[in-house]
């Protein structure tokens, strides 16, 4: 896979995330990987930073949460969703979820449930490469 720029995203002061954004080369589809602990502030701090990256033009996203553990309750994915519904620019076109626990599977679930528009298609999935060609990406191993 090639990727035009990989960035961290800022939250406090000098402290990092342990967050990047990927735009993939052709297919534009931003991969959005999370590592570590993933709280709600944080989760509307992360799609905040892809909504105003400007070389992201809103054709798909894929989200990967494999290293990441949630550490957010069943109301704040419902106000997760609730904050994506009326504060994006504009939606996706598809928006994946990679998962690596059961537990954060179910809650990505919720969450898909909760954030349903007729204008995106959301699936959470478990594997990775699925994700990305589910989402429009090119092959992993493709030129």
């Amino acid at each position: 896979m090639e990727v035009d720029k990989l960035v961290a995203c800022p939250v406090k002061g000098d402290d990092l995330v342990p967050v990047s954004i990927q735009i993939e080369t052709g297919s534009g589809i931003a991969i959005v990987t999370c590592t570590g602990e993933l709280r709600a502030s944080e989760a509307k701090e992360d799609v905040v930073a892809l909504w105003n990256d400007n070389d992201w033009a809103g054709k798909a996203a894929v989200w990967d949460f494999r290293e990441a553990q949630f550490v957010i309750s069943s109301p704040e994915v419902q106000e997760l969703a609730d904050f994506v519904l009326t504060h994006q620019p504009a939606p996706p076109e598809k928006v994946a979820f990679v998962t690596g626990r059961d537990v954060d599977f179910g809650l990505a679930r919720m969450f898909e449930a909760f954030r349903s528009d007729p204008r995106t298609a959301f699936k959470v999935f478990r594997d990775f490469d699925a994700a990305l060609q589910w989402a429009g990406a090119r092959e992993p191993d493709a030129a």
